[in-house]
């Protein structure tokens, strides 16, 4: 194989791993425990928290473990989300390459 068709194999390569960064982060997820509902993609960034237990609302030291808790979560479940889809993708290569996945 020649350097060009490497280049092209990266290249295309590149494109497809950012398609599934696109595909993760339009995936949305949802954890909720004790009137608090986090909602997150693929990627581990938090698109909404809804306070839904009323008397939480103002209870700072009640709803921070809840919170970091539910956030810890959220970013398990998206990172096991990544690794499946990245895994279906591109099978062990990402491993090989060290990439965490």
């Amino acid at each position: 194989m020649n350097i060009y068709d490497m280049m092209k194999q990266l290249k295309n390569l590149q494109r497809s791993f950012e398609e599934v960064k696109k595909e993760l982060r339009l995936r949305k997820e949802v954890v909720e425990e004790s009137g608090v509902e986090i909602i997150f993609n693929g990627l581990g960034e938090i698109v909404d928290i809804e306070i839904k237990d009323e008397s939480l609302k103002g209870d700072w030291e009640k709803l921070r473990p809840i919170l970091m808790d539910l956030i810890n979560r959220a970013q398990d479940i998206s990172r096991d989300m990544a690794k499946e889809e990245f895994g279906k993708r591109f099978g062990g290569l990402l491993g090989g390459l060290g990439l965490g996945f």
